[in-house]
């Protein structure tokens, strides 16, 4: 899971590092053509991983921008590519017109193409030839990479200066704004490729309603950027420097990176003897946010007096008498976006529908269905791959490869078709080894269908249809206009920011 954070924050620097120009600026009145080519490093866990692109040109009364990044990183051994592209169109003032992002972190491409015209946007999600149409108000006032850069200017870097600007960012959230604060701060002297230098600090916090992104950059006299960087305690911060093509487009390396965010467990759990554990969660260093942990079927959080958590997790009764009953009245709605289609879960998909029946057969009963298509994805994918950046289920239905992250989806799916409504959930689940080490908690995503009133976990990769209790929920998600970003934002905050203790442990038979 911690690959779709880093897919996920390359999309985000795309916008975040403006170009720069060789003559400074005019951000009411840039000059014709190509004002602005930047090209620039990005580092992590102590080498260089890839490279970013940026550019600006004016045609007319519009201004584009263009932008793609490129990481390769070591995934338990395994190299990753990640490559991200983003265009937008923009009217001189900064008003969005159309945007296009192309994302190719597993097999096949996706891509997604809007159009905003009289206060709407809308877009079209392509894959495999196959397009997705969903139109949305605009949010009023709402910018992308052109406005945010020339707002930047226009607000000067002058120490103090604070603002909040509305940002519509289609990788974060497709039917509404974020917000970002900018905060700018004094001259500070940073390391620049082993050097010091000194540049104006500029604080980005992209709030996002799963969560927080902060950024911290640092620029020249003019506002034009030298360094960025993204803290990531548990993986290492992404780093941008600001340099020349030859110098971005040379040599990296893919350092280990998944390793770094498993977490140990105090002792080791027989998972398909535990019947319930008590877990508490501690935060390492002031600032992070254990609030949000959700009430699922399996998990119940509570506050503490110290700030910490303490987290009961059950394991679920499935109660194999239980009679298919349609969502109860009153509940339609509530559930509808659990059963619709989006990029990632696909339900017109011929492919998929042909499968989700060969999966089935012709039980009723939820709970044996769901344990049939449980069963079925788990043998499905056969390629148990870690190199697959976040396919959709489309893809995944083709492949038959991939990790985590492919079996929940594919499940969601399967189970979407057959009328079950289908969310993701986004935690940690431990496992005895992984990569040399034992006792771990590990980054993961598994599926949970909505029966009898409750949402019951599935988890395919784990081959588990009455889950461990071994195993805790940051966030859920339906995938639908909650973008991949702001999916991973309750991860991002946690790795290396969080302690487990396992306070007590039932594993009295049933």
């Amino acid at each position: 899971m911690p690959l779709r954070i880093l897919f996920v924050v390359s999309v985000l620097l795309l916008a975040a590092v403006p170009g720069r120009s060789a003559e400074p600026i005019d951000p009411r009145n840039p000059r014709e053509g190509l004002f602005s080519d930047e090209w620039g490093e990005v580092h992590m866990a102590g080498g260089k991983v890839g490279y970013i692109h940026a550019t600006m040109t004016r045609k007319g009364d519009l201004i584009e921008t263009r932008t793609f990044t490129k990481m390769v990183i070591g995934r338990a051994r395994q190299a990753v590519t990640i490559e991200t592209s983003a265009s937008t169109t923009e009217t001189l003032a900064g008003e969005p017109a159309k945007f296009l992002q192309e994302m190719d972190a597993s097999m096949m491409k996706t891509a997604m193409r809007g159009t905003i015209e009289a206060g709407r946007v809308t877009i079209v999600q392509s894959q495999f030839g196959m397009d997705q149409t969903l139109v949305f108000d605009f949010p009023s006032g709402a910018m992308m990479t052109w406005g945010l850069y020339r707002e930047s200017l226009l607000k000067g870097f002058e120490p103090g200066t604070h603002y909040t600007s509305l940002v519509y960012s289609p990788e974060m959230r497709l039917d509404g704004p974020v917000t970002a604060v900018t905060t700018v701060g004094n001259l500070e002297t940073f390391d620049y490729a082993g050097t010091p230098r000194r540049g104006r600090r500029v604080d980005l916090k992209i709030q996002a309603p799963m969560g927080t992104l902060d950024m911290v950059s640092w620029v020249d006299d003019a506002g034009q950027p030298i360094k960025s960087v993204v803290p990531m305690p548990g993986l290492g911060d992404i780093v941008i420097v600001m340099t020349d093509q030859a110098s971005a487009l040379a040599d990296f390396v893919a350092p280990e990176i998944f390793m770094t965010t498993v977490i140990k467990a105090n002792r080791s759990f027989k998972p398909g003897a535990t019947r319930r554990v008590t877990y508490r969660i501690r935060a390492k260093h002031p600032g992070v946010d254990l609030a949000e942990l959700p009430t699922t079927g399996m998990q119940t959080p509570r506050r503490t007096e110290d700030g910490s958590i303490e987290l009961v997790v059950t394991r679920q009764n499935h109660s194999r008498n239980a009679r298919f009953t349609k969502t109860a009245a009153g509940q339609e709605n509530d559930l509808a976006e659990y059963l619709d289609a989006n990029l990632m879960i696909n339900t017109a998909d011929p492919k998929l529908i042909e499968l989700a029946k060969r999966a089935a057969g012709k039980t009723e009963n939820p709970y044996v269905l769901g344990d049939k298509l449980r069963r079925f994805v788990t043998d499905y994918v056969t390629t148990k791959s870690l190199s697959v950046g976040f396919a959709t289920a489309s893809e995944t239905c083709r492949t038959r490869e991939g990790d985590c992250s492919e079996h929940g989806v594919l499940l969601a799916a399967l189970g979407r078709i057959h009328g079950l409504p289908s969310r993701v959930a986004v935690g940690l689940a431990y496992v005895p080894s992984f990569g040399g080490r034992k006792d771990v908690f590990g980054y993961h995503l598994w599926t949970q269908f909505h029966i009898d009133g409750q949402w019951i976990d599935f988890d395919a990769a784990l081959r588990e249809s009455r889950c461990s209790p071994t195993r805790i929920t940051f966030a859920t998600s339906s995938l639908k206009n909650t973008g991949l970003a702001d999916l991973s934002l309750p991860l991002l905050s946690k790795i290396g920011a969080i302690d487990i203790d396992i306070l007590e442990v039932d594993e009295s038979p049933e």
